[in-house]
């Protein structure tokens, strides 16, 4: 049984061998065909169409239109070039009225995108008193009857520039004020035998050095900010500059104008939270001498340079161009850090102005509005504007609105009928 059982086992063995034989003939076959039409370099394996195999096949894709496409590679975009940015200091500040603000909105928004302008300065409390704001203060009772009637559509006004990115400025004419007086008459500088305090232009001042007064102020500069006033433009800012200050009585007396004022802006600041705090007057003698007619009666004018220096901007009227190029050196010999700002009454001399200003044009907004846009495409007038003097428009809010600033400068004192200002020459 052993013997048949051999045979048949050295038979299988032989073809199991055999198989593998040729499984590995094949096998290597295989590799040495593959090794004919592969090349290997640096970059890894290629395959080399030695026998015109891969060229026949891409022919007769060819032939059958199923060739699959070519990706086309991605051509590199060429940079559009950018507008330069406006260099720092050409600021386009426009001043316009209340009523203006609110009712052109749109075209304001439109010359902003434009970039005829970027900057607008509009009232919150004008040189009567009156608010075009609403202000939430305990100084005084019944403050809702200074409120113009239009202070809703202001206030959405300014919002809406803020978010469109204008800087809004909101002015505060300060301290000259005829309203709040008749509301709280505690806030007004007194004559010293009794009754309130009046100005050869028998107008009110409000007493600087009366904390309820800065209060009040301040309670104006937060709901300024609140509405979303990016800066805040303090006019009037002063000791009154005309009337017998040595007949009146102050609730602390004023060591000099300077301290007092600068502790006042100090709090206003803070009281505007995020917002700028800038200065304005009707003229550099105005902002650079304070009351002149104080220092004659006793209060002396002070470190003037700290409180031009404390301000974030210091806003100052000019005749032409020629005057606003010296005035910044005539600050700066009080005050060195100062940043000056000229403002124009004139549309082309603003134009022509190279660098930042302001255009007044409280008088005139639509005229104002006119000529950022003339600005901005360089139509205006290129003639010499050193001296627009003539410019000058006295009903302009900003300068002397129905005469409550148009002081008469000559020295016509002694002439003054002093019956109504509650001060007994006798006594």
């Amino acid at each position: 049984m052993n013997s048949n059982h051999t045979p048949n086992q050295s038979r299988i063995r032989r073809t199991v061998a055999a198989v593998l034989i040729v499984a590995v003939l094949v096998v290597a076959v295989g590799v040495f065909l593959v090794a004919q039409c592969l090349s290997f370099d640096g970059d890894g394996a290629h395959v080399i169409d030695r026998y015109g195999v891969l060229a026949q096949e891409a022919q007769q894709l060819e032939s059958t239109g199923s060739a699959q496409p070519v990706e086309e590679q991605p051509q590199e975009e060429t940079p559009v070039e950018q507008p330069e940015p406006e260099p720092e200091g050409t600021d386009r500040i426009v001043m316009l009225a209340a009523s203006a603000v609110a009712d052109e909105q749109d075209r304001i928004l439109e010359l902003a995108e434009s970039g005829a302008l970027d900057t607008v300065v509009v009232n919150i409390k004008d040189d009567e008193g009156n608010l075009n704001l609403s202000v939430d203060t305990n100084e005084i009772d019944e403050v809702e009857y200074l409120v113009d009637s239009d202070a809703d559509a202001l206030k959405e006004a300014i919002g809406a520039l803020k978010e469109a990115g204008v800087h809004v400025i909101g002015r505060i004419y300060c301290l000259h004020d005829a309203q709040a007086t008749d509301y709280n008459s505690d806030l007004a500088i007194q004559f010293e035998n009794g009754g309130t305090w009046l100005d050869y232009d028998n107008t009110r001042w409000l007493d600087p050095t009366n904390d309820d007064t800065v209060s009040y102020l301040c309670d104006i500069a937060k709901s300024a900010a609140e509405a979303g006033c990016d800066e805040l433009m303090l006019a009037d800012f002063t000791f009154p500059p005309r009337g017998h200050l040595d007949r009146a009585e102050f609730d602390r007396d004023p060591d000099d104008q300077a301290a007092v004022l600068l502790d006042a802006l100090e709090e206003i600041r803070h009281a505007a939270g995020d917002a700028a705090v800038s200065l304005t007057a009707d003229s550099l003698s105005d902002l650079t001498d304070l009351s002149a007619n104080g220092a004659e009666d006793g209060i002396p004018v002070g470190d003037v340079g700290a409180l031009l220096d404390a301000a974030d901007r210091l806003f100052v009227p000019v005749d032409g161009t020629d005057e606003a190029d010296s005035l910044t050196d005539a600050i700066h010999e009080l005050a060195e850090n100062a940043v000056v700002v000229p403002v124009f009454y004139s549309g082309d001399a603003w134009i022509a102005y190279d660098g930042t200003a302001a255009l007044n044009g409280v008088a005139d907004s639509e005229g104002a509005l006119d000529a950022a846009e003339n600005r901005l495409t360089g139509s205006y007038d290129h003639s010499d504007h050193s001296d627009d003097s003539e410019e000058y428009n006295d009903s302009d809010e900003y300068s002397q609105e129905d005469d409550s600033d148009g002081y008469d400068d000559s020295d016509d004192t002694d002439d003054t009928d002093d019956s109504d200002d509650g001060y007994d020459d006798e006594e």
